[in-house]
């Protein structure tokens, strides 16, 4: 049952809210995600492929779509192959080209043939460990139909709840800071009219581009629980996205074999220590975590992702 508030509103107005992230098993949080969304969210719509972005098969979740929830299958063999020979407008002008982007251009776009919403309803564009802490969510709402489209600013963790990300924005040259300019909430009206696709808004928000195009509230508004789960967890979907090898850091990758290992990761995880160079992580108290209201309710649910003090 949906709480009062924000949904009566909705329900005198005729209006709904969507919800769309992409899904790679990313289960602890689509946990706090659906909790979340449950308070003001008619719709969360998960698209989960059947190949991960490097064109490996792999099998479906599980996942049990209802109402509320709603599971695309999106064809991964429509995916291009991991990698092809191409040209190149950078040196050496002939190269091999990574083609894990290009799927998860793919997947993202599926938006646009998987909703429908009506002018006045509510569109959020997000991923699935991107979470709207959902006592804002009035103030987003009545932010997207001023403007018409805005993003917010969000808290960022690393493999647990309570282990924030410092630097992540230095560690990506360019990008916004707070990590901003990822989620996107705007009207339908908006989104039915986008000039854009999709993924192009989400990247153009990758490289800040949009400070003079996209209302950004002030203050957070969420938390990026990023790569929440143990470390094969984290293997396993470092081994299946779109991020190469060479972004990591380096002392991931075993030099003989020039691949990030489980053990390496599990080591860094173990000391708090970010899968990318020039980031640094903090771990905090429980007390000042700013947790999202549904993990804070639920604390015993959530223990085991608790970094707990050396």
């Amino acid at each position: 049952m949906k709480p009062a508030g924000l949904a009566a509103k909705r329900l005198v107005e005729r209006v709904k809210v969507f919800e769309f992230n992409l899904f790679y098993n990313e289960h602890d949080a689509l946990t706090i995600k659906q909790g979340e969304a449950a308070r003001w969210v008619d719709e969360l719509h998960l698209c989960e492929a059947t190949r991960t972005f490097r064109g490996q098969a792999r099998a479906s979740s599980g996942l049990q779509a209802d109402d509320f929830l709603r599971i695309h299958q999106f064809d991964g063999d429509r995916f291009h192959p991991e990698y092809k020979w191409g040209l190149s407008r950078y040196a050496p002008f002939f190269r091999r080209k990574d083609m894990a982007r290009k799927n998860e251009t793919m997947q993202r776009n599926a938006v646009h043939d998987l909703i429908r919403p009506g002018d006045d309803d509510i569109v959020i564009l997000a991923d699935v460990d991107e979470i709207i802490d959902s006592r804002h969510a009035e103030a987003i709402v009545a932010a997207a139909r001023e403007h018409g489209i805005v993003s917010i600013r969000l808290r960022h963790t690393f493999f647990f709840l309570n282990l924030f990300s410092t630097r992540f924005h230095e560690a990506w040259p360019g990008s916004p800071p707070d990590y901003a300019y990822r989620v996107f909430v705007m009207t339908g009206a908006y989104f039915n009219t986008m000039r854009r696709t999709s993924d192009r808004l989400r990247r153009l928000g990758e490289w800040n581009r949009l400070g003079g195009e996209v209302h950004l509230m002030d203050g957070y508004r969420g938390t990026h629980h990023s790569w929440l789960g143990d470390a094969e967890t984290a293997f396993t979907k470092l081994k299946s996205y779109a991020h190469r090898t060479e972004e990591h850091d380096p002392d991931l990758v075993d030099a003989a074999s020039g691949e990030i290992t489980l053990a390496r990761l599990a080591q860094a995880i173990s000391k708090g220590r970010s899968l990318f160079p020039g980031d640094h992580l903090e771990q905090r108290a429980p007390a000042d975590a700013a947790l999202l209201p549904f993990v804070a309710d639920n604390p015993d649910k959530f223990s085991h992702l608790m970094m707990e003090a050396a």
